[in-house]
């Protein structure tokens, strides 16, 4: 454990606790945590905008309710083109805006609870940072330290889940919050960067077309083009058509059918070999065999991917998965869930033997012979990998009973719960029948594949465990190469190509994960905006771009702003600043750099139309 050290080489902390008239604030990043923690730690009277008690003043922030200042608190009235870019000296922080009728002014809530933490801090000799475990959270409460003027020691709560275990662990464990300065430095340098691309790309836009300000952001513009690129796309489809032929042939009283191997592009020739496959009689078997491969069970969960389970599986939205794991998390439930990472520390998969009986005792699943054969004191070490963990470990449940969840909230959990029992579980074992004929000289083919050792899939029973083909169907004959057959049916099909479909949740979490756009815990917050500011929508299970979102990416399309490889090698610039392999300064004196680059894309493109 790392302290900061009195002359006499004594933990601050040890002192802290011993001292008796010490008052000691903690702040958190929402309501409901602060009241919680308050509660574990004997903070439980009541106040205005905070809880207190034992030696304690709880308070919290709504989220981040600061945010750097836009041109005009720095007294620029109106930027001109030799302006761009503009970044300020010193950066300054100003309370978070709201829009109305009348224009944006401040958040009143936040003011208002900016008041109340100013006067929490100013009755107290010392803060607990315990705002949420991650660069933002980081950034929220320096935020706030730092627009407050505080000069009392700081110290770190932090914590995976909010279970009574946890928090008092945590508390015990407290480090000095300059253990964290790096991953604050990586937290702001990316806000100052966000901002100086996405204020400069919306003031020079506006100033090159006289359109008006539209909001663009080097994350939220690359996502908004690439929906709206695949929404064009579907547009402009141009469809090609295509005849697939099937036969239909019988053996041992169970009928199948087989398709030929290439499907034709021609009409014409598509009706003249389906003729001669109407003639034939018969067809022959030319060759059989059998794969059995193994299906290895999957890694844990990080956010991003229950996002794409929920999707897929039941047709949540990213946004609904986001909030469902953090209420989960509210709730004692699950660890945090904000975490890009599938893997365990060696700490935390020891705890596991406790929570897997609880769950095994639960019944949130058939129990089958695999499940309950489970081994608790064995489990495979797979799961450990403490190079990939990073921050935050993998999703898992807490081993506190789920009691009454409303219906989404119970699919999440389970999907979190079921991926824990099928991590340890053996490989599902999958054997495919490959059969393929001959008919009228043409070549057919027929597959059939079936789940020989569940495994991993006795847990729910998925069908999609077992891929399925263009040449699939339900069920064989034992066949033997040299069989013939009678052929009992023809057909000939008429296939149109499908466009693309615009972007599912699952699809679009996935390509921004692919293309490095944003963080797990980022991506969520960049679909909302881009909803509430009117880009895009829901269109049944589909996100498709408005009106307003099509004309913006007519007006950005091809400019660096929408560029994916803007900030494609970000996440990895960051951990160098984490890690001290470079400076925030070198980092935004390349930033400056590309946002030179940038606008000076806008103002030449713009000025070359209207010549």
């Amino acid at each position: 454990m790392y302290h900061f050290l009195f002359p006499y080489g004594k933990p601050v902390w040890e002192e802290i606790k011993k001292t008796e008239f010490i008052m000691i604030a903690i702040l958190t990043d929402k309501p409901s945590v602060g009241k919680e923690i308050g509660r574990i730690i004997g903070a439980t009277k009541v106040k205005n905008g905070y809880v207190e008690g034992n030696g304690y003043m709880v308070t919290w922030t709504f989220g981040n309710m600061l945010s750097l200042a836009m041109p005009k608190d720095y007294g620029i009235q109106r930027l001109e083109r030799d302006d761009f870019p503009f970044i300020p000296s010193e950066f300054g922080l100003m309370v978070r805006h709201i829009r109305t009728n009348n224009g944006w002014i401040p958040d009143i809530d936040a003011v208002l609870q900016l008041k109340v933490i100013e006067k929490v801090f100013q009755n107290c000799d010392t803060i607990i940072a315990a705002t949420d475990a991650s660069r933002d959270g980081e950034m929220t409460f320096r935020y706030v330290y730092q627009y407050l003027n505080c000069t009392q020691p700081c110290f770190r709560l932090w914590i995976s889940s909010l279970t009574d275990e946890s928090v008092r662990k945590g508390m015990e464990e407290l480090k000095p919050d300059s253990f964290y300065d790096s991953l604050f430095l990586a937290a702001d340098s990316r806000n100052k960067a966000d901002w100086i691309l996405g204020v400069n790309a919306c003031y020079a836009m506006c100033k090159a077309t006289g359109l008006g300000n539209n909001s663009l952001g080097r994350v939220q513009t690359p996502v908004l083009a690439a929906i709206c690129r695949r929404y064009r796309e579907r547009e402009n489809h141009i469809s090609s058509d295509s005849w697939p032929i099937y036969i239909s042939l019988q053996k041992e009283g169970i009928l199948f059918k087989m398709r030929r191997t290439q499907d034709i592009l021609n009409k014409e020739s598509a009706v003249m070999f389906f003729q001669d496959c109407k003639l034939a009689q018969k067809a022959q078997i030319t060759n059989v065999s059998h794969s059995i491969r193994e299906v290895l069970s999957p890694e844990l969960l990080d956010l991003t991917q229950l996002q794409k389970e929920a999707s897929i599986r039941y047709g949540l939205t990213a946004p609904e998965v986001y909030d469902i794991a953090q209420s989960l998390y509210e709730k004692k439930l699950i660890s945090y869930p904000r975490t890009s990472s599938r893997y365990l520390t060696e700490d935390v998969f020891d705890s596991l033997p406790p929570i897997m009986t609880r769950l095994l005792s639960w019944e949130l699943f058939p129990v089958s012979e695999k499940t309950s054969s489970i081994d608790i004191y064995t489990l495979p070490r797979h799961v450990i990998n403490a190079k990939k963990v990073n921050v935050h470990h993998a999703i898992i449940i807490t081993g506190i009973h789920p009691g009454n969840l409303s219906e989404k909230e119970m699919l999440v959990y389970r999907l979190i719960a079921g991926r824990m029992l099928e991590a340890f579980m053996p490989p599902c074992r999958i054997e495919t029948t490959s059969v393929e004929a001959i008919c009228a000289a043409q070549k057919f083919k027929a597959e059939h594949t079936r789940v020989i050792e569940a495994g991993w899939h006795d847990v729910f029973m998925r069908s999609d465990t077992v891929s399925q083909s263009g040449f699939s169907v339900n069920e064989l004959p034992w066949l033997d190469k040299g069989d013939t057959l009678k052929v009992c049916g023809c057909n000939l099909v008429h296939k149109k190509q499908l466009p693309v479909s615009p972007f599912m949740d699952a699809e679009l979490v996935e390509y921004m994960e692919q293309n490095g756009l944003g963080t797990v815990s980022s991506r969520t917050n960049i679909i909302r905006t881009l909803i509430n500011r009117k880009y895009i929508r829901y269109s049944g299970k589909y996100i498709i771009p408005t009106p307003k979102g099509m004309f913006t990416y007519e007006t950005i399309r091809g400019k660096k702003i929408a560029d994916t490889s803007l900030t494609t090698d970000w996440e990895k610039q960051f951990a160098e600043l984490e890690n001290g392999m470079t400076t925030g300064q070198e980092f935004l004196d390349r930033i400056k750099v590309l946002a030179k680059e940038m606008t000076d894309d806008i103002f030449n493109t713009y000025s070359q139309r209207k010549e």
